[in-house]
């Protein structure tokens, strides 16, 4: 589908852009009535307290190509400027689907032959890819003896409603599974404070008798991601402490991309940890190192300088894209140094492997889950938050459905993703004939196709404050739940141990009808808060 003009192309660390302005300065607020009263004195008032909410409370995207040696600009991420509605009974099973899925993933992880099996074409494919390269560091990790059986990892579960009829009725159906960097949760505990604020004032405004029949505080779900993230990290760091009592003062890494534009959801976990520093990808060689056990040693820069600490927790916000693992980066030495060495991982890279979109698929086939889930009620609630997916593969069933994908009245109904980790560079619906026409057929098991979810039709508009414009109109949400786990690594042949599984937060996202991707900080969709019905 056509893209509307905001929404700049998705390409990897693209920065946002520039908050559109008119020609007296201001931001531009499109698509306001002028003819209607309550409109124009609503709207402006309701834009501009949103505007400076973003900008008090630090919910921004830093314009780094625009940086001063003493300034940085920044633009208020994409959000909505009312909530939107989602079934409060399928945002509760949501959450309780959590461990579950965590477990799901865990499972499938320290399974190396199924795991492999999933991966082996793409691996056997493209030796210098991402997946081959993930791989490559598992297998000498694994030559070399894996000194840390703990690793946690940090999951998000993203889901759309599902129209099962005409009468309005609707399920629960899950988008992807992210079990590598996920992103947005400080943004989304901040966008729900924010509509709390909003829905304060409002009832504050209304007469007694007009708020009985409005929506009220306890709609729109409470949310701490932060410092449930934030207490999560602390654990994985509390069991390293108890398990290398050796004087060194230690300390958590958080591995981020360069010019990181995305700070504000990063900052916030880092400044509610004791001991946590930033070091970016391209400079893990220069700042840490492995000594003579393994430990990972870390110098940090500036005040710090000339005190060494051992690193507890590798938690990764960077290498999850195929350039990071170039041979001009060294990408592969970079992540083959932090995971050979004895500290946590979160997550470690055969959890980052099965975030792949060909393993969702895998996940999805006849009895697969039934060998990951021993409880055979958890594997039917999972399973009917499936959807149909198909891998474009060598396989019978998969070269069928090459032949079915190149039909364009087929293809009108699925969504073409690439078998990376996490959401961005799908091709919809009739554009998936045309686009792998482009792709020579030896590279199409690189893609899982899958059914799309048609969401219901909105009752109410949805209003959505975008980086160029105000938009009003039909709107789509997904709900992504957040989830942590901390398991230790069998050896071969046992069970893993669960040390910690849980849901701990939530985030939401709206883009308008029609948009295709949800992305907030590549300007499709908008962080919001829903409102349980």
């Amino acid at each position: 589908m056509t893209q509307p003009s905001y929404a700049p192309s998705p390409e990897p660390h693209t920065e946002p852009v520039m908050p559109g302005l008119g020609s007296d300065g201001h931001a531009v607020a499109a698509g306001l009535n002028d003819d209607d009263e309550d409109e124009e004195s609503t709207h402006p008032r309701l834009v501009s307290d949103i505007k400076d909410y973003l900008l008090t409370h630090g919910h921004l995207l830093k314009l780094v190509r625009f940086e001063t040696a003493s300034r940085v600009p920044a633009a208020g991420v994409n959000v909505s400027c009312h909530p939107t509605r989602f079934p409060r009974h399928l945002f509760t099973h949501a959450k309780s689907l959590q461990p579950s899925m965590n477990e799901l993933y865990i499972r499938a992880s320290i399974d190396e032959n199924w795991l492999y099996n999933v991966l082996k074409q793409e691996i056997e494919s493209d030796p210098v890819g991402l997946v081959a390269s993930l791989w490559d560091v598992w297998v000498k990790c694994r030559e070399a003896g894996t000194l840390q059986r703990v690793a946690c990892g940090i999951v998000r579960s993203d889901y759309m409603l599902l129209a099962t009829d005409d009468k309005g009725d609707v399920s629960l159906k899950q988008v992807e599974m992210n079990t590598f960097s996920a992103a947005g949760a400080c943004h989304a505990e901040g966008v729900a404070s924010m509509h709390r604020w909003l829905m304060r004032r409002r009832l504050a405004e209304m007469d007694d008798a007009d708020t009985s029949i409005q929506p009220q505080l306890g709609d729109l779900p409470s949310n701490a991601n932060t410092a449930s993230i934030v207490a999560s990290l602390s654990a994985a760091h509390n069991i390293y402490q108890r398990q290398f009592l050796n004087g060194r003062p230690k300390c958590i890494i958080m591995i981020v991309q360069p010019e990181n534009f995305n700070i504000a959801d990063e900052r916030p976990i880092e400044y509610g940890l004791f001991a946590c520093y930033r070091c970016e990808w391209r400079d893990v060689l220069a700042r840490i190192h492995l000594g003579p056990d393994r430990e990972l040693l870390f110098q940090p820069s500036g005040s710090g300088e000339g005190k060494t600490f051992e690193v507890s927790v590798v938690y990764y916000r960077a290498g999850y894209d195929a350039e990071e693992y170039s041979e001009g980066i060294g990408g592969r030495g970079i992540r083959l140094m932090l995971e050979l060495s004895r500290a946590i991982k979160c997550p470690d890279v055969k959890m980052h492997l099965v975030g792949m979109k060909s393993v969702q698929c895998a996940l999805a086939t006849p009895r697969v889950l039934e060998r990951f889930l021993p409880d055979s009620r958890h594997v039917d609630e999972v399973k009917e938050t499936f959807v149909e997916m198909h891998a474009l593969d060598s396989s019978p069933a998969g070269l069928e459905m090459r032949k079915w994908a190149t039909n364009p009245e087929n293809a009108v109904n699925f969504v073409l993703k690439p078998n990376l980790e996490g959401g961005g560079h799908n091709i919809f619906g009739k554009d998936i004939p045309t686009f792998l026409s482009e792709v020579p057929a030896k590279e199409w098991h690189r893609y899982t196709l899958m059914r799309l979810i048609t969401p219901p039709a909105g009752t109410d508009p949805g209003m959505l404050l975008t980086s160029e414009e105000v938009y009003e109109g039909p709107v789509v949400s997904e709900l992504g739940v957040l989830g942590f786990a901390m398991w230790r690594v069998p050896i071969q042949g046992s069970e893993p141990e669960i040390l910690k599984n849980e849901a701990i937060g939530w985030t939401y996202k709206t883009k308008p009808e029609g948009v295709d991707e949800m992305s907030v900080v590549k300007g499709y969709g908008c962080f919001d808060c829903p409102l349980l019905t």
